[in-house]
């Protein structure tokens, strides 16, 4: 029964675990990698649009600063030149005490004439005299314009690879006199941050230039084998498609598992030249991620199952191994055997089985609802039951036997019937169906097969025993 109830609840919880491994799996809709990758896209030039307003904004405040003005003053080219050091070395410093600026790796502080002619750079006398805005055009024309502005310069040749920004440097009567230009990392971790602040997706910053689109930085995640899964000429296409319309557009990506999403980067010169490319990949956990945490619950289920099914076969199995040794017990002689099993479930059945017995073995109960002798009800050996109440009757000197046996017979069987009307009662018994006439009649039956049984005139006694109430068989003689 056990090995049945343990089987049966364990085949359970194995069809539960693993119906509720395949809902869980496929509950875990991985989502759409391009709808992934269009959201990190948007979201990581947002950044970098907004830390390019930022570092505009901060430029502006420091180009109003007359010190700034004092370079575009000198007298000769030198001073001018050692005077714009000066300044940038004071602007650089000063990135310091800026928290928003300072986060963004300035590595370059540059003062330049009204044509984008550069004056001097902080900590160098490099880049003196170069023709910066007509290497770079935006800057010319922002410069010209009066206004603020951002631009990507990637020059390998002059070995520049930063995000610049740049503010105009007004003279007293408002005149253009040059500008001020702050350059910034443009590396991998500093797309990296973009990442991490975003979406977490990877990114690549990628150009055009003569040689064609090239990849100029890459968040952590871009690894070889992962450009390597998406396809090149796709890529160049969708690049090219993305700077002339303007408009970011999906790549293919091999394997399809990929979202591959490339568009201009704004807020950056004219929008052309620089493009942002995010990749998404499906980010539903492997079945094997899955699979271990369920198989541990599993075997706990069962581990449970099998100390569950042991208790409660022992729970059935005790009362029926009980019963069934009672039985085989009764079968080789012991017709006098009773049950006395306490059991929710087979309380009620055990009551009726020894209701049975009773009546097979030619002690039937009636009406009256009164037992046979103690030792019957109880399940005593008969000669134990009787060996006690014979050590009663002789230990008593005018002893309990022989008021029995003095007692008229009339009054004794109605005594013996009020003694136990008053017994039932007070254990809370009903009485109503119990009849003095069927009551006497079941004693008097009982005293003659006792009496014959063990060669002694017996009557009996009333005794309550908890909530039970017994006759006892008294020995006469």
């Amino acid at each position: 029964m056990r090995a049945k109830i343990i089987a049966v609840f364990t085949v359970v919880v194995l069809v539960v675990g693993v119906l509720a491994f395949a809902l869980t799996r496929a509950s875990l809709n991985p989502g759409s990698p391009r709808a992934d990758a269009a959201r990190a896209l948007v979201a990581a030039e947002a950044v970098l649009r907004v830390q390019a307003g930022e570092a505009e904004r901060w430029l502006a405040s420091q180009a109003a600063d007359p010190l700034v003005r004092e370079p575009f003053s000198a007298g000769t080219g030198q001073a001018r030149s050692d005077g714009a050091t000066s300044v940038a070395n004071g602007i650089k410093s000063a990135t310091g005490k800026a928290p928003v600026i300072a986060g963004l790796g300035p590595s370059l502080v540059v003062l330049v004439d009204a044509k984008g002619t550069a004056l001097g750079r902080d900590g160098s006398p490099f880049l003196r005299g170069d023709d910066l805005g007509g290497i770079y055009p935006a800057l010319r024309a922002g410069l010209a314009e009066g206004r603020t502005g951002s631009d990507v310069w990637v020059t390998p040749a002059r070995n520049e690879q930063l995000l610049v920004s740049w503010a105009p440097i007004r003279g007293e009567n408002g005149q253009v006199l040059g500008g001020l230009v702050l350059g910034t990392s443009l590396s991998d971790g500093r797309l990296t941050d973009v990442a991490n602040q975003t979406s977490g997706a990877t990114l690549w910053f990628e150009v055009k230039d003569k040689d064609g689109y090239r990849i100029v930085a890459q968040s952590k995640g871009g690894t070889p084998d992962l450009a390597a899964a998406i396809d090149t000429k796709q890529l160049e296409a969708g690049a090219a498609s993305a700077l002339s319309s303007g408009q970011a557009v999906d790549v293919t990506a091999l394997p399809p598992d990929f979202g591959v999403k490339v568009g201009p980067l704004g807020g950056y010169g004219d929008g052309k030249r620089a493009l942002l490319v995010a990749v998404a990949r499906a980010n539903a956990p492997a079945a094997t991620t899955l699979l271990f945490p369920f198989l541990g619950a599993i075997a706990l289920g069962i581990v449970l199952v099998a100390i569950a099914g042991h208790i409660l076969g022992q729970s059935i199995m005790r009362p029926i191994e009980e019963v069934e040794e009672g039985l085989l017990a009764i079968m080789n002689g012991r017709t006098d055997l009773r049950f006395q099993i306490e059991h929710p479930e087979f309380g009620g059945l055990v009551s009726r089985l020894n209701s049975l017995l009773s009546q097979l073995l030619g002690m039937p109960e009636d009406e009256t609802g009164a037992p046979p002798a103690a030792m019957v009800v109880r399940g005593k050996e008969p000669e134990e039951a009787l060996a006690v109440d014979e050590s009663l009757a002789q230990n008593r000197a005018s002893g309990e036997a022989t008021a029995l046996g003095a007692e008229d017979e009339a009054a004794y069987h109605q005594r013996i019937f009020d003694d136990y009307m008053r017994a039932k009662k007070s254990v809370g018994d009903p009485v109503d169906h119990i009849t003095r006439d069927a009551f006497v009649a079941r004693i008097v039956a009982s005293e003659k097969q006792m009496a014959q049984k063990h060669g002694k005139p017996v009557r009996y006694k009333v005794e309550v025993r908890g909530k039970e109430v017994v006759l006892l068989a008294v020995p006469l003689a």
